[in-house]
């Protein structure tokens, strides 16, 4: 049986989040459940984390969590700063899902494929705008585009779509992420 938490215990101190993954397996073989041993792990991580593992000359640790990298860095006045980047999995996800509704919806008009683009574009923006995933997001756009326009060249054997002529049209914008959540 799978269970999936979607909790994470931030414990300050290293034993008191070993007696807490001691205490999370009794209570789960209480109702007969188990925890995935390869998906729960004890990590150092947090403002502390950077100078305990540079003593061992090694690099803070990181976790995916939500479709988010989160990683323990540095912020622009030299003070600790949880930076969330989208993971590579959920970009590829994304990039997947585009692919192949643009391969199901070639025929479609131009415009009414553009409202969807713009629709699912914005889908992710609204989940994924933080601060440090702006070129994360640029760099998808740009990958959606490129995917459109292969798609609209395959529509027929003597293609008039380049860059030129596409980049005046009206129809073809395709919004730009904004930063929704910048300060958190």
């Amino acid at each position: 049986m799978f269970f999936s938490l979607s909790k994470m215990p931030n414990n300050k101190y290293k034993r008191d989040a070993e007696k807490f993954q001691k205490y999370s397996k009794y209570r789960m073989n209480k109702f007969s459940l188990e925890l995935a041993e390869e998906k729960t792990r004890l990590l150092s991580f947090g403002r502390y984390a950077r100078e305990r593992r540079a003593q061992y000359g090694e690099k803070p640790e990181t976790f995916d969590f939500l479709g988010f990298k989160h990683i323990s860095g540095v912020g622009t006045n030299g003070q600790f700063a949880l930076i969330r980047k989208p993971t590579v999995k959920s970009c590829r996800k994304f990039l997947d899902k585009t692919h192949k509704w643009l391969k199901g919806h070639s025929h479609w008009k131009r415009r009414d494929q553009q409202k969807q683009l713009i629709s699912m574009l914005k889908g992710f923006y609204q989940y994924f705008s933080l601060y440090h995933c702006r070129n994360k997001l640029v760099y998808i756009r740009e990958e959606v585009v490129n995917q459109w326009i292969r798609s609209l060249r395959r529509r027929s054997q003597r293609h008039k779509m380049y860059w030129s002529y596409l980049s005046t049209k009206e129809w073809f914008k395709l919004p730009y992420p904004e930063l929704i959540h910048a300060d958190v």
